[in-house]
């Protein structure tokens, strides 16, 4: 029997309203693997192009010497990692990068640096490359560490399409991934 996936609110059934029910949840995760596969292509098809996929280029603006310690990630400079600490590219090497990514056929261009959170003038670089990013019509996304509520409406402001930001874990298990 095929259930399409559906998400509808019930109080009283979440934390918040608009979220799904843990119960809900739960069936998910006990489906054969292969049912949610085809599922999720049902709910795909029905809101977008089922033949067309988006190129997205990332590339990082900033490598290594993060500050955080995320005892996973090679980027950390408190672990002996191939990974070479590399300053904040020029605007100029960022804009070469994105055009190069465009000619290759992304429409998306994404730009990720080390670093737990930005400092202002790291992010007024950054908003600079997002404009040109924008200025040669690709999507623009960032990945760039923790924001606080003034810097996200600063990327917002400039035209920023996308955010990523890493979720590590739960609350609960947080000191096993992230030593201070």
């Amino acid at each position: 029997m095929n259930q399409n996936i559906k998400f509808h609110q019930k109080k009283n059934q979440h934390i918040q309203e608009d979220n799904i029910s843990k119960n809900y949840i739960k069936s998910l995760f006990l489906k054969p693997f292969n049912d949610l596969i085809y599922e999720a292509q049902v709910v795909h098809r029905e809101n977008f192009n089922p033949n067309k996929i988006q190129l997205s280029t990332l590339l990082s603006i900033k490598t290594g010497g993060c500050s955080e310690d995320c005892a996973y990630c090679p980027q950390s400079a408190r672990y002996n990692t191939d990974v070479e600490n590399e300053a904040i590219l020029a605007l100029e090497e960022v804009v070469e990068a994105a055009k190069a990514a465009k000619a290759s056929g992304a429409s998306r261009f994404c730009m990720g640096a080390a670093w737990r959170r930005p400092k202002q003038k790291d992010l007024d670089l950054v908003k600079e490359m997002i404009k040109e990013v924008k200025n040669l019509g690709l999507e623009s996304c960032a990945t760039l560490g923790m924001l606080d509520e003034d810097q996200t409406k600063q990327l917002k402001n400039v035209g920023l399409d996308y955010y990523n930001h890493n979720l590590d874990t739960s609350p609960e298990f947080y000191g096993d991934i992230i030593h201070h």
